[in-house]
């Protein structure tokens, strides 16, 4: 139960982080971008943004795990103390 509760959180504050920085970079899109990583990405890249997108994303893959591992692990007989 505990580990679910910190999956969750965990799952939540990467939603959160990485919405903040897709509408940050959405309302500040720059005017000259290449093709192959498109206008969002390079917008991303430029205001230094993509070390805490990918820790946004990471924590959120890693609350997903650790829920859906809480989630279908068997439950024994000995109390969560």
């Amino acid at each position: 139960m505990k580990r679910a509760l910190i999956g969750g959180f965990l799952a939540l504050i990467g939603t959160i982080w990485s919405l903040a920085i897709i509408i940050f970079a959405g309302n500040n899109l720059v005017s000259g971008w290449s093709t192959p990583p498109g206008r969002f990405w390079t917008t991303v890249l430029e205001t230094g943004m993509m070390f805490p997108f990918v820790l946004a994303m990471a924590f959120l893959v890693l609350g997903l795990l650790i829920m859906g591992i809480e989630y279908f692990r068997k439950e024994d007989n000995r109390n969560d103390k």
